[in-house]
This record gives structure tokens, sequence and C-alpha cells, in this order.
């Protein structure tokens, strides 16, 4: 793996980090100020300070989070690179501990490397499949309808 790789990876895992630590400033250093993202029907941002501001207040009720990330494959051009890595991402509420989200996906990135190193400068986040626990499972409502031969 070349240095520039190992420092992408690094900025992708101090992501994660930051996110379970619920360290804000640390998460803005993983960003450009320009930074766009998109998480799908989670929502998009425009500017770092926007999305942080969004995860600290998405993260308020939540009580220990864990972001796994694996499968990094990176390609860097010069002081451009794009990486892909998986992740499985479980949330525990804090006001419920026995209520959890466990989601797995992907983070496609396009970095830049400047005067402060490698920042991610966009994320898309695509859901491959979310897991709730039961007491947040929607309930389904039949929608059958009677039988009409009686």
């Amino acid at each position: 793996m070349s240095e520039d790789s190992e420092e992408i990876v690094a900025v992708l895992v101090r992501y994660a980090r930051a996110i379970d630590g619920k360290d804000w400033p640390l998460l803005r250093t993983c960003f450009t100020d320009d930074a766009t993202s998109d998480y799908g029907e989670i929502g998009s941002w425009r500017g770092a300070g926007d999305l942080v501001a969004f995860m600290e207040e998405a993260h308020a009720g939540m009580g220990p989070t864990q972001h796994h990330l694996s499968n990094f494959h990176i390609e860097v051009v010069g002081s451009q690179a794009s990486s892909l890595a998986y992740v499985h991402a479980v949330t525990v509420l804090a006001s419920h501990p026995d209520d959890w989200i466990d989601t797995v996906g992907t983070y496609r990135d396009r970095l830049r490397c400047g005067a402060d190193g490698w920042r991610i400068a966009h994320r898309t986040f695509s859901t491959t499949r979310t897991l709730l626990s039961p007491s947040l499972t929607p309930k389904s409502r039949s929608t059958r309808q009677p039988d009409a031969t009686t």
C-alpha cells in the first residue's frame, strides 16, 4: 500500500473514531471546507460544517456507536483520490439501551490532498441494508381483504 493510500485509510478510520467518540472537532478534520455529502434518504449537505452539525444533532440521542470500516479500495492520481470502503454501523439509543439500529453500506469518497493532508471532498453513503431492534421495527398492518366467498 502506498503512503498516500495509508494516509487516506487513516482519514477514513479517523472519521469512524470521531463519530463513535462524538468528537465533532476531530470529525471536522476529515473534510475539506467545501465538502459535499450525499447520505441518500438521510440527507445531503454542502460544506463540512453543515455535515458535522447534522452528525452532532443526529448522534445526540445515541449511546454507544461502532462504525467498522473494511475492504478499502483506493485510487490516487496526484493530489486527487477516490476510495470505496464498506461500513457496518451499530448505534444504540441512549434513552433505551435495548434499542439499536444496525446498518451496512458503502462509503464512496473523493478526496483532495492539501496543506492539511488528505481530506474528504465528497462522500456518498449507500445503504445495503438496515436492521432495527424489534421494538423499533414498524408493526405491519394487515391489508388483507375478507374472503369474498363468505
